[in-house]
């Protein structure tokens, strides 16, 4: 009877083990087996799209005309129209034919209107020929309101200002006048889009 006993005690006792062996494979491959509900990086990373235009847009045929006025301190100042929209961004560059010496300042068009300067150096630009240039910054810098008319690479500017952007940066347009200073009357300087202020 005892030897029996001795018999039955190992059996049960592995009986009992191989039982919670089986219980907690179980446990461990229902949590390896729980489906993965993270995002992937695919899925979390979200590209911005650009804005399509709208269906009824329309070539803009792109017209530009600037004026340059000396102030009494002999510095310009740089004053436009466009039929472009709000917000486009411009730069307006004065340059001087004898040295190349230039000066730069960005404009923003506001009810079809543009503005730029003072320019010129802190005394006063000297007597001699001038360029002024007004440009149409590349799509890819302005505010959406501007890319939804002109195009996301200026596709839909037309007309015989525009011009291809450096690099490959779609169209833009360039408005360039020659003008001197000091070297004829008053008369003949606002003619050519130069005038004295009287500020």
């Amino acid at each position: 009877m005892l030897m029996r006993r001795i018999r039955i005690w190992p059996l049960r006792m592995l009986t009992t083990v191989l039982l919670l062996t089986a219980v907690l494979s179980a446990c461990g491959g229902s949590e390896d087996a729980a489906p993965d509900t993270s995002p992937t990086a695919d899925e979390s990373v979200v590209q911005a799209e650009p804005a399509p235009p709208p269906q009824d847009v329309q070539p803009l045929t792109a017209t530009l005309r600037a004026e340059v006025t000396m102030r009494p301190d002999r510095r310009l100042m740089v004053a436009g129209h466009t039929n472009l929209p709000d917000e486009a961004q411009l730069v307006v560059v004065i340059e001087r034919e004898a040295s190349g010496a230039r000066w730069q300042e960005r404009a923003q068009v506001r009810s079809r209107q543009f503005q730029a300067g003072p320019l010129g150096f802190g005394s006063g630009v000297p007597d001699g020929s001038y360029s002024v240039r007004v440009q149409l910054s590349e799509a890819s810098v302005q505010p959406l309101t501007v890319r939804r008319r002109i195009g996301d690479d200026g596709e839909w500017l037309e007309g015989e200002l525009v011009r291809d952007a450096p690099h490959g940066l779609g169209r833009i347009i360039t408005y360039t006048r020659d003008f001197s200073i000091g070297s004829m009357p008053k008369r003949s300087q606002r003619e050519i889009g130069v005038r004295y202020s009287q500020e």
